[in-house]
């Protein structure tokens, strides 16, 4: 049994791989998070580091919604440090939102750690009506990476 179960588990391993292509494929079949975030950032529109760090200096308007828990920003070892940055996770984002950006322009740029859930923020806040919404691509992970400022 020993000697097949390597064999066993790469058959597994492999029916697993294209099931979930199959599924990926067919019609009215459910998404997962991946494939949703692979199809919505391609409807959003990304900035790079170097831009957000210009926005950051020029713009005043602008709304940075750190959108990870306040767990995950205290594990990563911080947030952006700019004062237009804003913590509010993903979970709350349309019921906390329009608190923060109450005209449709507002300029926003919305983040999390890696660039996974963010997309997805993004493509609600443009659901929602918000016109100037941009994802910062690089996540904290990122910014931390490149040595910028953290809070």
């Amino acid at each position: 049994m020993k000697k097949f179960f390597p064999a066993l588990l790469a058959g597994a391993t492999l029916l697993a791989v294209l099931s979930q292509a199959a599924m990926a494929q067919a019609p009215g079949a459910i998404k997962d998070g991946a494939q949703m975030t692979r199809e919505i950032a391609a409807q959003v529109r990304n900035i790079s580091t170097d831009e957000l760090r210009r926005e950051i200096a020029t713009n005043p308007e602008l709304v940075l919604i750190d959108i990870r828990t306040p767990d995950e920003v205290a594990g990563m070892g911080g947030a952006i440090s700019a004062p237009q940055n804003v913590n509010i996770p993903r979970g709350w984002l349309e019921f906390r939102v329009t608190q923060i950006a109450r005209n449709r322009n507002t300029p926003i740029v919305v983040y999390c750690g890696g660039n996974i859930r963010s997309p997805l923020a993004a493509h609600t806040l443009q659901q929602m009506g918000y016109t100037n919404v941009r994802n910062y691509a690089d996540g904290y992970i990122g910014w931390k990476q490149r040595g910028l400022p953290s809070r």
